[in-house]
């Protein structure tokens, strides 16, 4: 048997998102982006690395971008300041997760933020934040 660990993941992490922010900020997991209001957060998993294999278990380090939309695109000082209010509460959220418990009672750990890129995407209408989330799972134990 198998268990979808990309599925507990993200599930997990859109809990714990959406409990912090609960209706303010909508958070969904997606590759294309589906407009959900003036803000909201998309989850867009990017892959997972093999970084330890041995007969009884292996440990994968799992990459999922984290995109913060905001539809106003002007250059105000205040717009900016609230972004920058969210993006520093994500960011202490994520550090205050950083081990985290699955649904088939793995767990996740060294969970991070590995970089944060403001104004990330130029072409759109939106202002968009790029947060690149890592984090560690030990699977596949037996």
């Amino acid at each position: 048997t198998f268990t979808n660990n990309w599925k507990n993941i993200l599930d997990k992490l859109q809990s714990v998102l959406r409990t912090e922010f609960k209706n303010t900020l909508p958070v969904y997991v997606g590759e294309a982006n589906e407009k959900a209001g003036s803000q909201y957060l998309r989850l867009d998993p990017v892959g997972s690395e093999l970084l330890e294999y041995n007969v009884t278990s292996e440990t994968r380090e799992y990459n999922i971008n984290l995109f913060l939309y905001f539809a106003d695109k002007s250059e105000s000082r205040t717009k900016l300041d609230a972004i920058l209010r969210l993006v520093s509460r994500i960011e202490s959220l994520i550090v205050d997760n950083i081990a985290m418990t699955l649904t088939d009672s793995s767990s996740l750990f060294n969970c991070r933020l590995e970089s944060t890129l403001l104004d990330a995407v130029e072409d759109t209408e939106s202002y968009v934040v790029l947060f690149d989330y890592k984090c560690m799972h030990l699977g596949n134990v037996g």
